[in-house]
């Protein structure tokens, strides 16, 4: 476990917190987080302690969690995003890094590496797709109108019921039915509402082919936010990306499958010779 430590960049009328973890020296990876950044930002003591276990050999890679700008504004895009997440490398890194990005993430990951490429020397795309479908609407439509009612428990449910599949779901509603719950104030929905308007109005189809950089989609096979399908037509957009699906697996599949999710991140970066050390 590496403790993870929280700095703040001014990016445009806001500012992004990050968490710096691993080894100081060695190459970067960037994690992009999910939707999840809207309710519980990266410097919440929650996401830092799940952070400071990422997925990568963090004793030779220089960990960086980049969350998303505070305040988000209403109608941001998944483009904009890319711009402010362009931004923060260029300020934090002296070289190209791997990018590891679930969902929102991997939207925001595809038009970083699309409009800046020499910022990225890698990508690992999760449970993403290549535009927003009514598959991905539906359910972002669900859980807007849950928070904005205020009805949080209802939220977490159908999060827990479209995330996660098999005997860990049951698991993970009797962990939450038990939790004390801390309720986000209306600056934390707002925020996440404006992050899920990015994710529902996303579309990369116009420059997915402009990407040269490694990339490898991972998808969960069982995945009711993102269709698997939505995951391989991104990988067949994208010039020579692989694709791999965990087949019995749903859209929280880096989690649920901690284990071999963390172990083909690894061997990614082993095959770019990413953790070797030095930059």
């Amino acid at each position: 476990m590496y403790e993870a430590e929280v700095h703040r960049m001014s990016v445009g009328a806001g500012q992004v917190a990050l968490l710096e973890v691993g080894a100081a020296a060695g190459r970067p990876v960037v994690l992009v987080p999910g939707l999840s950044d809207g309710l519980a930002p990266v410097e919440d003591p929650a996401a830092r302690a799940l952070y400071a276990s990422a997925p990568v050999p963090l004793d030779r890679i220089r960990g960086l969690v980049v969350s998303y700008r505070d305040p988000v504004r209403p109608g941001v895009t998944t483009r904009e995003l890319a711009h402010d997440l362009a931004q923060v490398l260029r300020g934090r890194l002296d070289a190209p890094a791997v990018i590891v990005a679930h969902s929102l993430g991997g939207m925001v990951a595809q038009h970083l590496a699309a409009a800046a490429p020499q910022l990225v020397a890698g990508l690992v795309l999760t449970a993403c797709p290549d535009r927003a479908d009514d598959r991905l609407r539906d359910v972002l439509a669900r859980w807007d109108t849950w928070l904005a009612a205020g009805d949080q428990a209802r939220f977490r449910h159908d999060a827990i019921m479209t995330s996660v599949t098999g005997a860990a779901r049951r698991a993970h509603l009797e962990l939450d039915a038990a939790a004390s719950h801390i309720h986000p104030g209306p600056a934390r929905v707002a925020r996440h509402l404006a992050l899920s308007a990015a994710c529902a109005g996303h579309d990369a189809t116009s420059v997915l082919d402009s990407i040269r950089a490694e990339v490898l989609v991972l998808a969960g096979g069982r995945d009711e936010v993102v269709s698997p399908e939505r995951s391989r037509m991104l990988a067949a957009a994208i010039p020579d990306a692989g694709i791999e699906v965990f087949t019995d697996l749903g859209h929280g599949f880096p989690e649920q499958a901690r284990g071999p999710f963390q172990a083909r991140v690894a061997r990614f970066l082993t095959e770019l010779g990413w953790d070797r050390g030095g930059q």
